[in-house]
């Protein structure tokens, strides 16, 4: 009898390892699997390619959000792999999967949050496909982008002595979660998870510093998204959870629904904010410049290290990294 490995023992990030490492490939295949996006030269343009699936029950609950709502975020997701390489969104493809008894302006709605995210990020729907489902919504969404400048940031590229820095206030779309599944009004936090804004020209103004060396955009945690970094560099990061800064209106929340905000920061995903290796000697000037062209602030919050491997708290093993699709 043949001894199955079940895919809940394993977890989704050694599956994909498992499920690409056989694929073939060609010249124009600048990178391949294993990044924010696949980079492919075609008649001399460089175009970032990615893919993003949002499932009812998975992803959205109608319950806590509506359609347009549900579109809008859907699009954020994989518009924010664009970002996380210093890319320009182009155009998108949208796969539609729902029941046949599924409310027609509902479906509408949702298409209006898609059309809107892309137009905010410099994008256009440009086609897709529609199919049956058994129940419940799918929504998968296929981008094609563009470099916007000489250079594509990847995960690979963090070196020792980098400082890890992030964009915005990590953890805000995750406190507005807990508050909706404790029946909590998340407050002002609702349009931090509902509505993110992937930071499209954040990451091409990064890409264009020197002094950043590596980038990944934080969908599923800082701490397991800084140890993507890490790991694509063959190293470690260590992080401060003192230096992440969490707005008052978070830590209220988190607080009150009996949580530490530190900790929701460091495992919290959907937050779509940028994570960054930077040299400790470009950071200061690139802090302040950084934050007098955009609203949000840009914080470091730990270091790399080749001391050993693997994402650290203060230098401890984490209890909890991160979002796993197939670990409970």
């Amino acid at each position: 009898m043949r001894n199955v490995t079940r895919l809940s023992e394993i977890g989704e990030f050694p599956l994909i390892a498992r499920l690409v490492r056989a694929l073939p490939t060609e010249d124009g295949v600048t990178v391949g699997p294993g990044d924010d996006c696949a980079v492919v030269e075609c008649d001399g343009a460089t175009l970032l390619l990615t893919c993003d699936a949002a499932i009812e029950g998975i992803h959205f609950r109608r319950e806590w959000a509506g359609a347009e709502a549900i579109g809008w975020k859907s699009g954020a997701a994989a518009l924010s792999d664009i970002a996380a390489m210093g890319g320009r969104p182009r155009f998108m493809l949208i796969t539609l999967a729902c029941p046949p008894e599924e409310d027609v302006a509902f479906l509408e709605a949702l298409y209006h949050g898609l059309a809107a995210v892309a137009a905010r990020c410099g994008a256009v729907i440009v086609g897709g496909d529609t199919a049956r489902s058994p129940s419940g919504v799918m929504v998968d969404i296929m981008i094609v982008g563009e470099a916007a400048g000489p250079r594509i940031l990847r995960r690979t590229g963090a070196r020792p002595g980098n400082l890890l820095a992030v964009t915005g206030r990590p953890g805000q779309s995750a406190a507005a979660l807990i508050a909706l599944q404790r029946g909590m009004d998340p407050g002002e936090l609702a349009q931090a998870h509902f509505h993110p804004v992937p930071r499209i020209l954040e990451g091409q103004w990064l890409a264009a510093r020197e002094g950043v060396h590596a980038m990944i955009d934080l969908s599923d945690g800082l701490l397991q998204d800084a140890g993507h970094l890490a790991e694509a560099a063959w190293m470690a990061v260590d992080v401060d959870p003192d230096r992440i800064p969490i707005s008052d209106a978070m830590r209220r929340l988190v607080e009150a629904a009996g949580e530490d905000p530190a900790a929701v920061a460091l495992a919290g995903g959907e937050d779509y904010e940028l994570i960054l290796a930077v040299d400790p000697a470009d950071f200061d000037a690139m802090q302040g410049a950084f934050q007098d062209r955009f609203e949000v602030p840009l914080t470091a919050v730990g270091n790399f290290t080749a001391e050993w491997q693997g994402a650290r708290v203060r230098g401890a093993a984490p209890e909890k990294a991160g979002y796993d699709h197939f670990k409970g």
